[in-house]
């Protein structure tokens, strides 16, 4: 012990006297070689800008929106972020739990956008699917709009919601939410629902419509005159069968819950097999009436509503939820003669 204390004591005298014993050419660079090798820095300073909030588009400044209309912003409503895009592989990191739903219906892409109000700081979320034709963006918004009352502006199809509103135009479906239900962002949904009306093909030649939807769509729109806001897409378990696919829907005019319905399968043999499968599972919900022999009747033992079903080649056709049967011979008749010819 008393050996490690001299040998401290020795370090700690040596620092003390030797601390000011500093020989600068030992250490250091001479300064004329400093010098010699110094060269001009220029320090770039950037001139000043004027702020503005996060989220504020400022004067002269564009954003990329696509697919988004260009009237999607205006002086009271601006971005709040990016417009962020999400694919079938990626689908679930935005609407996990539904992502499935989208891709059986024939979803392409998700875009999706933020906008801040300038003047109460209210958010709206804005979800545009590309779901590739009408069919798919019809199956999406029939399950959405079921039992509400849809109306349609300039081809757009929509409802309003607490908070927004959910519609679809073209091969696209749209949902708009907003952060509260204040009157600014009713507003600016009602707004946003006629931008929207922008989407898709806007050609009003009935013979680039019939060359672009499917053909099932152009049976019940152009052919039977059903409106686009009453028609459905449905792409699996139809009537709650797994068997069943790929039906069109609509709105029979009878001031009820009754609806056309049309398949158009591959060939009449498959179209056959297809009738005979929805037979068999009729019978153990419904009972068989007496009908014509081109088609088969059917009443629900519970409900009492009347389903019928015909076939005429590749093509199933027929009505559901009919309160009485007074018109099926009228409704099948008109759906027989649209196909009268069919060349699709």
């Amino acid at each position: 012990m008393v050996l490690i204390f001299v040998v401290l004591l020795t370090l700690v005298a040596w620092v003390v006297t030797t601390s000011n014993k500093f020989d600068p050419s030992e250490r250091d660079l001479p300064i004329e070689l400093l010098q010699d090798n110094t060269q001009e820095i220029r320090i770039y300073t950037p001139p000043l800008k004027l702020w503005i909030e996060p989220g504020r588009q400022g004067s002269g400044t564009t954003f990329d929106l696509a697919p988004f209309p260009a009237d999607t912003l205006d002086s009271q409503w601006q971005l709040a972020g990016r417009v962020r895009t999400f694919q079938s592989d990626n689908l679930y990191e935005k609407i996990n739990g539904e992502a499935e739903k989208f891709i059986k219906q024939g979803f392409v892409q998700l875009a999706f956008l933020r906008l801040r109000s300038m003047t109460d700081a209210g958010e709206i979320a804005i979800e545009l699917f590309d779901q590739g034709d009408i069919g798919g963006s019809l199956g999406i918004f029939a399950e959405h709009a079921a039992g509400r009352a849809v109306e349609n502006r300039d081809g757009v199809s929509y409802f309003y919601t607490e908070a927004g509103a959910i519609g679809r135009k073209d091969r696209y479906f749209f949902r708009i939410a907003g952060d509260n239900s204040s009157p600014v962002i009713k507003e600016k949904a009602a707004r946003l629902v006629e931008a929207f009306a922008q989407l898709g093909s806007t050609s009003p030649a009935q013979e680039a419509l019939e060359q672009t939807a499917p053909a099932g769509f152009v049976l019940l729109n152009q052919r039977l005159g059903i409106p686009e806001s009453e028609i459905q897409f449905q792409e699996d378990n139809v009537f709650q069968y797994d068997f069943a696919q790929k039906f069109w829907f609509g709105n029979a005019g009878l001031d009820d819950d009754a609806r056309l319905f049309v398949h158009i399968a591959d060939d009449s043999a498959s179209a056959n097999n297809l009738v005979t499968a929805l037979l068999e599972e009729h019978s153990y919900e419904y009972d068989e009436l007496e009908g014509d022999g081109d088609y088969r009747l059917f009443r629900h033992r519970y409900l009492g509503t009347f389903f019928v079903v015909a076939q005429q080649g590749r093509y199933v056709f027929g009505a559901e939820k009919l309160a009485d049967t007074t018109a099926v011979t009228t409704l099948l008749e008109r759906i027989a003669e649209s196909l009268v010819n069919d060349e699709t």
